[in-house]
């Protein structure tokens, strides 16, 4: 039978998780002088307000290789793994995953490594998309197959208002914080390699905003069939602008809302509002 595992920088919601039987990996948030355990079942808002109410910036650390190797060995015993990491670039859990998976091969142990290159639930969405296709029957090899092929093709593109948290936490390219400090210029930013960089500049938060739409107008594919995903941290008054955008000039089968959760949220700060969908083809070619 394939389990899927995923860290808490998928971000999918407690009620998928069960829904799909999802492990989840957690990670430990810092935030003035307390440390915190995230795991599936921790809580956005709660979050957002202890972020609020700080003048410190979290910081994240992964589990520690002997809690996860115990994870492995434990779901591993009658299942085959298929583990789906945060970017390898904003993360070290993905290399040592890769390591713990390895040293238990002679065991017997079948363990996958998928790094999706992505953060939040532009790892989450294709992780449920997969869940689907193993309940209908799909082999390892074609939910690896579909998951490595979905996280090339598609990315998130988003507006957040304070690069702080994203240059502190170095998953933002120096340029693009070189960008933000222009007067009034609000940087559009993509996930691309693994690593978040500016992929338009525009003066003002409601054409930063308006921009966002006009990503998902340019490159959805099928918008009449598929779903956009809305994510946000704490930032519900721009989620609203973003979905009347979206059903006014995208016209999507589907919008729906994920919170952020604590991981991201850490290196991303509050009122940030993204958005993913699936592309027509892959999203670094639309960049050439």
């Amino acid at each position: 039978m394939i389990k899927f595992m995923i860290d808490r920088g998928a971000d999918i919601p407690v009620e998928l998780l069960k829904k799909y039987d999802i492990s989840v990996l957690p990670f430990t948030v810092n935030l003035d002088g307390k440390s915190i355990t995230a795991g599936g079942d921790f809580d956005a808002d709660e979050f957002y307000k202890m972020v609020e109410s700080s003048e410190n910036v979290p910081t994240t650390s992964q589990m520690s290789p002997e809690d996860m190797e115990a994870m492995f060995r434990e779901i591993g015993k009658e299942n085959q793994i298929i583990y789906i990491s945060i970017s390898a670039n904003g993360s070290g859990i993905n290399n040592t995953a890769h390591m713990i998976a390895d040293s238990l091969k002679d065991e017997g142990f079948d363990i996958t490594i998928v790094n999706s290159e992505m953060y939040t639930m532009a790892i989450g969405r294709p992780v449920l998309d997969a869940a689907e296709m193993a309940a209908a029957g799909a082999s390892k090899d074609e939910v690896v197959d579909y998951l490595e092929t979905t996280y090339k093709r598609d990315t998130a593109y988003f507006v957040v208002d304070d690069l702080t948290f994203l240059k502190k936490g170095g998953r933002i390219k120096a340029t693009t914080m070189a960008i933000s400090a222009l007067l009034d210029i609000k940087p559009i930013l993509m996930i691309t390699d693994g690593l978040v960089e500016a992929c338009r500049k525009v003066r003002g938060l409601k054409k930063a905003m308006a921009s966002l739409v006009g990503y998902a107008e340019e490159r959805m594919e099928n918008p009449q069939e598929n779903e956009v995903i809305v994510m946000d941290t704490g930032a519900p008054d721009k989620v609203e602008i973003v979905e009347n955008l979206l059903r006014e000039r995208v016209k999507p089968k589907k919008i729906t809302r994920y919170k952020i959760g604590p991981v991201i949220t850490s290196h991303a700060g509050l009122g940030l509002v993204g958005i993913y969908f699936k592309h027509k083809k892959p999203y670094t070619e639309y960049e050439k």
